[in-house]
C-alpha cells in the first residue's frame, strides 16, 4: 500500500464523502446504507453534510474520500492501493466474529475506528436500543444498571400465563449453526429426564409453523409455552440480535453459563412454583 502524506488538491467543500469499498454492504436491507445524504437527514444526525457511496470513480482519487467503510465479509486481498493519511477507514461488523474471525495480524492498526455489534466498538452498532421512561438512550453497554426495585407481576399477566401448558419451543430455520444445535439437543435430553418436551419448529425439527402465519406462531408461543429458546445463529461476546434484547436479571434463563441440567432444573421448579415464574414478568 503506498501512503501519500500531502493532501490531495480537492475543490473546497462542506460535505464529507464516505465510500462503500466493499460490495458485501449491498445486502443490508436497512436503510442507513442509502447513497446519498438524504439519510444523514432522514436520521436527524448531528451531521448532515455527509454524502454516502458505493461508486469508486465519483471523486477523481480514492484519496479524495474523507471515511472508507469495509465489512467484515469484504474480500480481504481487496484493499484501496493508495492511502492518505488523513483519510479514516473504519471496520464494520454486523455478523458474529465466530462466523467471520479476521485473524491477520496485517490489520491490527490498520484501521483508524470500528463500528461493530461489540459494546467497546468506536461506534456501537445495534440490532437493539434500551431507552428509559424520558427516550432517552441508556443501553446497551458494557454494564447496564438496572433498577432494582421491581414492581410485581400484574394480575393481568398473572392471567395470561395462567393458561400455559407446554413446557419449551425453539423456532429456527438455519440447521448450520452446530452450536446452538448442541445446546438445544442437550437441553432437549436434560428436560426429557423431567418427563418434559423441547418443541423444535422449522426446518431443524419436526414441528411446523409457516412464515406466513407469523401472527399465529407469536399466539401460539404466548398461550401455550412457558419458554422460548432464543438462540443466536452464533455464540459470540456482546453478539445479540433481534432474537433476545439485553434484559434485566431475572427476566429470563442465561443458558450461556449453566449446563444443560441446570437450565432443565429451573424450568421444572419455574413451572411447579408458578410465584417463580411469575417473577421473569416483572
Amino acid at each position: 500500500m503506498t501512503y501519500n502524506f500531502k493532501r490531495p488538491y480537492r475543490l473546497p467543500t462542506d460535505y464529507k464523502y464516505i465510500l462503500k469499498w466493499t460490495q458485501a454492504f449491498s445486502h443490508y436491507s436497512s436503510s442507513i446504507f442509502k447513497n446519498g445524504q438524504k439519510v444523514f437527514i432522514d436520521n436527524n444526525c448531528s451531521y448532515s453534510n455527509c454524502i454516502l457511496t458505493n461508486d469508486k470513480g465519483i471523486l477523481e482519487d480514492l484519496r479524495y474520500f474523507d471515511a472508507i467503510l469495509f465489512d467484515v465479509e469484504n474480500n480481504w486481498d481487496d484493499h484501496p492501493p493508495i492511502r492518505a493519511v488523513y483519510q479514516r477507514y473504519i471496520f464494520t461488523a454486523s455478523e458474529s466474529a465466530a462466523n467471520y474471525p479476521v485473524c491477520s495480524s496485517y490489520f491490527e492498526d490498520y484501521y483508524n475506528s470500528t463500528w461493530t455489534y461489540k459494546l467497546d466498538s468506536t461506534i456501537r452498532w445495534s440490532y437493539v436500543s434500551i431507552f428509559d421512561k424520558n427516550n432517552n438512550i441508556v443501553g446497551p453497554k458494557i454494564n447496564m444498571s438496572w433498577i432494582n426495585a421491581m414492581l410485581p407481576t400484574s394480575a393481568a399477566v398473572k392471567m395470561k400465563l395462567a393458561g400455559k401448558k407446554k413446557t419449551a419451543a425453539w423456532f429456527v430455520s438455519n440447521c448450520y449453526s452446530k452450536e446452538r444445535q448442541i445446546v438445544a439437543k442437550d437441553i432437549g435430553i436434560s428436560l426429557a429426564k423431567y418427563n418434559m418436551k423441547l418443541d423444535v419448529y422449522g426446518w431443524c425439527g419436526n414441528m411446523s409453523c409457516p412464515r406466513d402465519r407469523i401472527e399465529d406462531c407469536l399466539d401460539l408461543l404466548r398461550k401455550d409455552y412457558f419458554f422460548y429458546l432464543a438462540f443466536e445463529n452464533s455464540l459470540a461476546e456482546d453478539y445479540v440480535t433481534e432474537k433476545i434484547l439485553f434484559l434485566p436479571p431475572g427476566s429470563y434463563i442465561d443458558a450461556g453459563k449453566l449446563s444443560a441440567d441446570e437450565v432443565a432444573s429451573l424450568i421444572l421448579r419455574a413451572i411447579n412454583y408458578r410465584h417463580e415464574y411469575e417473577d421473569y414478568f416483572r
